[in-house]
């Protein structure tokens, strides 16, 4: 069995793989304990194990009614995420999951290990999606993708939209996220080469001062050499 986050080398075919499996699991999860507010809520990818056809397999998952209070805070990575603050009466809600997936949408994408996993709540400034959000409003949209991925050639497009899946999940507002439906729906018309979609047409629910960066993406951001 192999951790995801020793995806170094790893193809885009591979890594689509994985993002469209998990995404699976997850709509099973939220199928099956519909009671629960956060139906993973440990989702992170040392939670993630592949066989050897690279199939992902959830662990960890349903935890949350079996733990202590204080114990789930401290160690969830659901309690990571910016809507959890307690003190002003935030709470988790079904949309942390999606935002919890986001974050390995762009640890795969990029190859990046979020070091928001070893804090305590949610710091955006040890955010991997701050870096990946100001990278693209820098326009260096290219330099995000994992240098170690192979078999990117034809599949710009494709990527770009992961990419925008991914910094869709992670909203900081969590009123404005996606819910898990969508997010699955829009994962499964992901591609392995290029695609004639163009999700950058759907809806993005308005405008907002602190929107992340999907509705930014533009395939001409995409600047390293294809030739992989």
């Amino acid at each position: 069995m192999f951790a995801v986050n020793n995806s170094a080398g790893l193809d885009w075919i591979t890594r689509l793989k994985i993002i469209k499996g998990v995404a699976k699991g997850l709509s099973y999860l939220f199928d099956e304990l519909p009671t629960l507010t956060i139906p993973h809520g440990h989702m992170k990818s040392s939670n993630i194990v592949l066989d050897d056809s690279f199939e992902p397999l959830l662990t960890d998952y349903a935890l949350r009614p079996v733990m202590s209070s204080e114990h789930a805070h401290n160690f969830m990575t659901a309690y990571k995420s910016p809507e959890y603050r307690p003190s002003k009466g935030q709470i988790i809600t079904k949309k942390t999951d999606v935002w919890c997936f986001g974050v390995l949408i762009l640890e795969v994408l990029t190859g990046r290990f979020p070091e928001n996993y070893l804090t305590q709540g949610y710091d955006s400034n040890m955010s991997l999606v701050t870096w990946v959000n100001d990278m693209v409003k820098e326009k260096k949209t290219g330099d995000v993708f994992d240098k170690e991925m192979k078999g990117k050639k034809n599949c710009k497009a494709e990527m770009i939209n992961l990419l925008k899946i991914g910094l869709r999940c992670c909203e900081e507002v969590e009123e404005r996220r996606m819910d898990m439906r969508e997010v699955v729906e829009m994962v499964e018309m992901l591609r392995e080469g290029e695609s004639e979609d163009d999700f950058g047409s759907m809806d993005h629910r308005g405008t907002h001062n602190n929107v992340y960066s999907s509705m930014l993406l533009d395939d001409d951001d995409f600047g390293f050499s294809m030739n992989r």
